[in-house]
């Protein structure tokens, strides 16, 4: 419930920052205290005012990047605009980290309806840490960790293993630009119902595209690439004959030309409009029972409320603020 009653007064308080010369606007929740903060740095002062805990939403605008040093939650109004489902964009402008170097372990960290113009990296081991409904214009590093999720996320570049070993990472209903390949071998990764459209290492793949393949002398290069050991059920590939399939295992997968993956005869890019409907969806059934792809289960919209029938009256030096919300 304090959640959900900070979200919306961070709605109304972006309404109203946006009448007034359209300021960025963060809200720090600590217990039942309430601080605001406002411009670009409101994010980094939220975030050095905060405790262990502590919540922190953000307007649509655009808020300076910091180094997450804390277990927070940080919620924004979204990643793409949207008249239909009533998002907005937050934004981050600048690289994003992790945890300072040097530092202990960083839990409990949480993202959701944020864009990212840079990276998402880490600078120590992460544990139960969550991005949801983000949208990353680079790479997100996850290296060593334990119970990761990342869901219903945009990520442009790769999501990096950096070697290290990850333990429960799971990777959901995201659509993923560059490689997935660089865990440690011995790492626990689920890619679960994405589009992941370029190398992948030795993990579970289920119910996923996999859109990559290599044209050109080595055919083997396809998705994944120089891999051993990684385990697809019921996934659809450009072509898995040449894929090292004496090296990994398919179980119900399909070979589907590019061209024929999906209802608008596109390939896979990543568009705003995009809906990534696939052509046989009766046919081209997951280990869920649900059709392949990211389609079940997607969503570019955060939690945070819906803001209606906003209304302000100024009364002396007070600013008296009514409206109604639906919770999404």
């Amino acid at each position: 419930m304090k959640k959900l009653f900070l979200s919306m007064m961070v709605l109304c308080l972006a309404m109203v920052a946006k009448a007034q010369n359209e300021l960025s606007v963060a809200t720090l929740q600590h217990g039942d205290a309430v601080s605001v903060f406002t411009g670009a740095t409101a994010l980094v002062t939220a975030h050095e005012a905060s405790v262990d805990g502590d919540v922190i939403a953000l307007s649509a605008g655009t808020f300076n990047a910091t180094t997450i040093t804390k277990s927070v939650a940080i919620y924004g109004a979204g990643f793409e605009e949207s008249s239909e489902t009533h998002t907005a964009v937050t934004k981050i402008n600048g690289q994003l980290y992790l945890g300072a170097e040097g530092g202990e372990t960083l839990t409990g960290v949480y993202l959701e309806g944020l864009f990212f113009n840079s990276h998402v990296t880490k600078n120590v081991s992460l544990e139960n840490f969550e991005m949801k409904t983000c949208y990353v214009n680079g790479t997100v590093t996850i290296g060593t960790s334990s119970n990761v999720l990342l869901k219903n996320c945009v990520i442009t570049g790769k999501i990096d293993g950096a070697k290290q070993v990850a333990t429960n990472c799971l990777i959901e209903n995201c659509w993923v630009g560059g490689d997935i390949n660089t865990f440690d071998a011995s790492s626990s990764v689920k890619i679960n119902h994405c589009i992941a459209c370029s190398f992948v290492g030795p993990y579970l793949c289920q119910n996923s595209i996999f859109p990559y393949y290599w044209v050109g002398a080595y055919y083997d290069r396809a998705v994944f690439a120089n891999t051993e050991g990684a385990t697809a059920y019921n996934c659809i590939f450009r072509n898995f004959d040449y894929n090292n399939q004496d090296k990994n295992t398919f179980i119900g997968c399909f070979a589907v030309d590019i061209k024929e993956m999906f209802t608008d005869a596109q390939n896979a890019t990543y568009s705003a409009t995009r809906t990534f409907e696939i052509k046989q969806p009766e046919t081209w059934i997951g280990t869920d029972g649900k059709q392949i792809g990211i389609r079940e289960g997607w969503s570019k919209v955060p939690r945070t409320p819906v803001v209606k029938d906003l209304q302000l009256n100024v009364e002396g030096n007070t600013l008296k603020v009514n409206y109604d919300a639906d919770v999404r």
